[in-house]
């Protein structure tokens, strides 16, 4: 016998970020999310810093529910942190610039 699955009595919250501010670390983070997944060291390579997971920390407080997986990275000895945004992020990022909701400035 199966367990049924369980359907939630409410609906969970809508997916609505908040845009970050604009010219800072989380707005770069962002706009660099937007175009591909990143690691420290794609930060380090275009000279943005050691901030990297603070702007991302950032974005997930704002809403925008940032991916963190572990990898494996050449010439470091422990794995760091690949960070990507989800489908809906990048959707609704997309609806926000392209004639969207643009409440959050």
């Amino acid at each position: 016998m199966t367990t049924p699955e369980q359907i939630p009595m409410f609906e969970g919250p809508a997916f609505c970020p908040l845009m970050p501010p604009r010219g800072s670390a989380a707005e770069q983070a962002l706009n660099d999310l937007l175009a591909r997944d990143l690691t420290q060291i794609d930060w380090l390579n275009e000279g943005k810093g050691w901030r990297l997971s603070a702007a991302v920390k950032d974005l997930d407080y704002l809403g925008w529910e940032p991916v963190s997986i572990r990898v494996k990275c050449n010439g470091w000895s422990r794995k760091i942190a690949l960070y990507s945004l989800p489908t809906k992020a990048k959707q609704a990022a997309y609806t926000m610039r392209h004639g969207g909701d643009h409440a959050s400035e």
